[in-house]
């Protein structure tokens, strides 16, 4: 075997494998701060975890609606249609309908 193929692919493989657990662990610790703050909210007020995420996806929804109205906005009014503004539109919408 090529030695230094081998020293590079161990040193790769390492610095992944760190990334890796280092993307898991902000996950899981992300993870448990939304589950702590949804069942402080739950606790002291009665608000249960759905409506939580209801308001949540309201949000999210109206904030990327006002992104497609801004979208539909830019570029001014022209004759012909901008193809790279319409593949843009298209691409929002379907990205805030994946996301409902």
């Amino acid at each position: 075997m090529n030695l230094p193929l081998v020293i590079g692919s161990l040193i790769v493989s390492l610095l992944l494998l760190w990334w890796l657990l280092s993307v898991i662990k902000a996950s899981f610790k992300t993870a448990f701060l939304v589950v702590a703050v949804i069942f402080t909210i739950q606790v002291l007020t009665g608000v249960g975890p759905q409506q939580i995420f209801d308001q949540v996806g309201k949000w999210i929804g109206s904030s990327m609606g006002g992104l497609g109205d801004w979208l539909q906005k830019w570029g001014g009014k022209s004759e012909e249609p901008d193809i790279k503004k319409q593949s843009l539109l298209w691409m929002m919408e379907i990205a805030i309908a994946l996301i409902k």
